[in-house]
């Protein structure tokens, strides 16, 4: 039966009103799961060298602070989710230390992007879980023969990855750390990160920031430590102007950057910028820097880890060519050391 305006037809509408509104909320529910399991990965590059960029899609793996035994310590700076500052990396066959190197940096400072260079590993890094969220690591793998394996055929592979990484990336962030995963970063003056690369953006003249390293030792242990390179290796080599803490690595201010001297610091700057210290004493391309200082930041180098950690490292060889010494390690080990818990209490 039809009335005037329709009225009679009301439940039948309502009936199909309610099953359309239901269709529409499964629909919208699928697609939210179906985007969210196919994030988008970096495009593919092409060159002679034929790299590949992948976005790790596996092994998510979202933190919470529930997750955590204790609360954060120190307190957490806020994310850089403006991506103003990013940290890339070259690295080969050190899977067992991405771990803590992401949680330290993604937690403690903020960064959200991360450039993994993988030179070759088998299987890829890319391929490992790690305990922070795989949309913020961008990955570029190079396949194991595009490299020769004869350390003396090596000079200056890492330094050119550290260009590579600002030519393909650096529009996207303005400051870049170019940092080895052996390397921890600390804001000693109760600055976050950000603020102190946002204070020397200020300055047109300054084109990099040059940190320098606190050398730790084995602190006797013979073993890789269950716990991690921060709680177990807390002693460390006694400033002196003749050991390696005066050796720097160094944040790039992308839009200056023109090529690095070495994997420590910068050669050449765009607009005839400099590369200074904390205080803004100028670093020469020794990239030394003396007086040694850390009012602002340090960073602690865990370069010898256990006897069986330089073993292995020994064995694997540096990117850029050669091996670390035994000498190297002796140096180290027999240097006048002190207690140094900064990074022992970190949580996570």
């Amino acid at each position: 039966m039809a009335y005037k305006h329709g009225h009679a037809d009301r439940p039948a509408r309502s009936q199909l009103l309610k099953r359309v509104v239901g269709f529409v909320i499964v629909g919208a529910l699928l697609s939210f799961l179906w985007f969210d399991a196919a994030a988008p990965a970096a495009s593919a590059l092409t060159g002679d060298e034929r790299l590949d960029v992948h976005t790790q899609l596996r092994n998510v793996t979202i933190p919470s602070r529930k997750n955590f035994p204790h609360a954060p310590f120190p307190t957490l700076p806020p994310p850089d989710n403006e991506e103003y500052m990013a940290i890339c990396m070259a690295v080969k066959n050190q899977s067992m230390d991405l771990p803590e190197f992401f949680t330290h940096y993604y937690f403690h400072h903020g960064i959200r992007r991360f450039y993994i260079f993988d030179d070759g590993t088998e299987p890829p890094l890319s391929s490992a879980s790690y305990p922070i969220p795989s949309s913020v690591i961008t990955w570029v793998y190079f396949q194991p023969h595009v490299h020769s394996d004869d350390l003396g055929d090596r000079a200056g592979i890492q330094e050119n990855y550290y260009s590579g990484c600002v030519t393909m990336f650096g529009d996207r962030h303005t400051w870049m750390g170019f940092l080895d995963a052996d390397e921890f970063l600390e804001m000693t003056g109760g600055e976050t990160l950000s603020a102190f690369l946002h204070d020397w953006a200020r300055n047109d003249t300054v084109g990099a920031v040059g940190v320098n390293w606190l050398v730790h030792s084995s602190a006797d242990l013979l073993t890789r430590p269950t716990e991690g390179p921060r709680k177990a290796f807390n002693r460390c080599i006694v400033d002196d102007p003749n050991n390696d803490n005066l050796k720097v690595k160094t944040f790039v201010r992308t839009a200056l950057f023109g090529a690095m001297w070495n994997c420590h610091c910068v050669a050449v700057l765009k607009h005839g910028a400099f590369q200074v210290g904390e205080y803004g004493d100028v670093i020469s391309q020794s990239c030394d820097r003396n007086p040694i200082t850390r009012e602002r930041w340090g960073l602690h180098h865990y370069g010898p880890k256990s006897r069986e950690e330089f073993l292995q490292k020994q064995a694997r060889g540096k990117i850029r060519g050669g091996k670390s010494t035994d000498h190297w390690w002796n140096k180290i080990e027999n240097a006048e050391q002190r207690d140094c818990l900064e990074l022992t209490e970190y949580v996570p």
